[in-house]
C-alpha cells in the first residue's frame, strides 16, 4: 500500500470506531469506557489529519499539535481500559503525559530540534501502551478472553514505540517533523492500521463480554444483599454432592422473630437488618464457602472441606456476633438473634433435597427449643439432633 492509502485507511477505521463507541455511549449509558474509547479514536484520527496537512502550517505547530493529540488519544485508551476493569481513574493520566510533552516542546521549538518531540512522543506512547497492557492483563486473568486481543494490540504499539525511539536517535534534528515518505513511515502507518483494527474490534468484544458476565453474575445474586441466591446455592450444593469423599457442611440461619423488626421499625429497617446480618455472616466465612439468601430471613452457607466441629464453631461464632451487634435503626439495647441448623457429612448417596430437608429439621429443632442457638443434625442414619445452646439474649417485640 502507498502512504496515501494507508493514511486514508487509518482515518476511516478510526472514524468508524469513534462513531460506534459514541453511539453506544449515547444509546446504552452506564459504560464510561465507551466514551473514553470514542475520544481516543477521535483524537488519533485528528492527529493523522493534522499530519496530512503539515506542509500548510508552521513547523512548530505541525510537530506540537498532532503529537499532543496522539498522546492524549493513548491516555484516553488507558482511561477506557481502567474503566472497563473498574479501576480508579486519575487526571494525572492526562495532564502528566501532556505536561511532559509540553515541557519538551519548548526547547524543541527554540532549538529547532524536532527530534526531541519525536523521541518524547514515542516514549510516552510506549509508556501508555504498557500501562494499558498491564490493565488488560488483569482482565485476561478474569477469563475475559477479548482482553488478550487488546494485550496484543497495545504490545504491538509498545514495541513499535521503542523501535521508533531508537529510530529517532538517528534522525537529523531538523528533519524530525511530521510524516516523511519513507519505509519507516509506511511501516508505522501499517502497524497503526493493525493496531486500530485490533483495539477497536476487541474493545467492542470486551465490552459485551463484560456485560454478559455482569448479567450472568446478577442472575446468581440476591438483589438486596448482593450474596448468592437460592438457585446458585442449590447448583453449588449439587456439584459438591457429586464429589467423592468430599466432607462438607451446610449451615442454615434464620433470623428469630424477624417480623418484629418490620412491625416495629418498618420495612426499610427490615431490609437494612437483612443487609447487615448478611455482611456479618459473610465477613466470618472462608473464601471458598458459598453463602446465599434462601428467601425472606433465611440464609444458608455451604462449606466444602470442613470438619463437623469446624462448621459448628463457625456457626456459633456468627450467632454470637449477630446477637451482640447494635443496629443503627434501633435502640442500643435492641438485639437480633439467629437460630442455626448444621448438617455435616460426605455427599455420596445424598441428594440436595435430602440435605436441605435434614438441615431444615435441625433449624426447626432450634426454634422448638428456644431459638438463638445452633443445632447439629446428623445424616438420616447417623443419630439424633444435638442442640448447642448459646448465651441467652434479651429479646423485644
Amino acid at each position: 500500500m502507498d502512504t496515501l492509502t494507508l493514511l486514508a485507511a487509518n482515518l476511516v477505521l478510526l472514524f468508524v470506531f469513534a462513531s460506534c463507541f459514541f453511539t453506544l455511549a449515547k444509546r446504552l449509558p452506564g459504560q464510561p469506557s465507551w466514551n473514553s474509547w470514542a475520544r481516543a479514536n477521535a483524537l488519533l484520527a485528528a492527529a493523522i489529519a493534522c499530519f496530512a496537512f503539515e506542509t500548510s502550517v508552521p513547523p512548530a505547530i505541525a510537530i506540537l499539535i498532532p503529537n499532543m493529540l496522539i498522546v492524549l488519544g493513548f491516555a484516553y485508551h488507558v482511561q477506557g481500559a481502567r474503566q472497563v476493569a473498574d479501576l480508579p481513574v486519575e487526571q494525572s493520566y492526562f495532564w502528566g503525559p501532556a505536561t511532559a510533552l509540553g515541557v519538551v516542546a519548548l526547547p524543541a521549538i527554540v532549538l529547532a530540534d524536532y527530534r526531541l518531540m519525536y523521541l518524547a512522543t514515542n516514549l510516552l506512547v510506549t509508556a501508555l501502551a504498557l500501562s494499558a497492557v498491564w490493565t488488560y492483563w488483569d482482565l485476561a486473568r478474569q477469563k475475559l478472553f477479548s482482553a488478550y486481543g487488546l494485550i496484543g494490540a497495545f504490545s504491538l504499539m509498545a514495541v513499535e514505540g521503542l523501535i521508533r525511539t531508537g529510530h529517532g536517535l538517528l534522525l537529523d534534528p531538523a528533519e524530525a517533523t511530521g510524516l516523511r515518505t519513507d519505509l519507516v513511515l509506511t511501516t508505522h502507518l501499517f502497524t497503526s492500521l493493525v493496531f486500530v483494527a485490533l483495539a477497536g474490534a476487541f474493545a467492542l468484544c470486551l465490552s459485551f463480554e463484560r456485560k454478559t458476565e455482569e448479567h450472568r453474575d446478577a442472575a446468581r445474586r440476591d438483589p438486596l444483599t448482593g450474596i448468592f441466591n437460592r438457585r446458585e446455592f442449590e447448583r453449588q450444593l449439587v456439584h459438591v454432592l457429586t464429589q467423592r469423599n468430599l466432607p462438607f457442611a451446610v449451615v442454615q440461619f434464620d433470623i428469630d422473630h424477624f417480623k418484629t423488626v418490620n412491625d416495629r421499625f418498618g420495612h426499610v429497617a427490615g431490609d437494612e437488618a437483612l443487609q447487615e446480618v448478611a455482611a456479618l455472616i459473610q465477613n466470618n466465612l472462608r473464601g471458598d464457602d458459598c453463602f446465599a439468601r434462601l428467601g425472606g430471613e433465611e440464609f444458608a452457607v455451604l462449606m466444602p472441606r470442613v470438619s463437623e466441629l469446624g462448621a459448628v464453631k463457625i456457626a456459633e461464632r456468627i450467632r454470637g456476633l449477630v446477637c451482640g451487634h447494635i443496629f443503627d435503626f434501633a435502640p442500643p439495647d435492641f438485639r437480633i438473634t439467629l437460630s442455626a441448623g448444621v448438617i455435616h457429612g460426605i455427599g455420596e448417596g445424598l441428594t440436595a433435597d435430602t440435605v436441605m430437608r435434614t438441615v431444615d429439621e435441625s433449624l426447626y429443632q432450634c426454634k422448638h427449643t428456644g431459638r438463638n442457638r445452633v443445632s447439629l443434625a446428623r445424616l438420616p442414619n447417623c443419630g439424633p439432633h444435638s442442640p448447642i445452646e448459646g448465651a441467652p439474649a434479651r429479646q423485644y417485640g
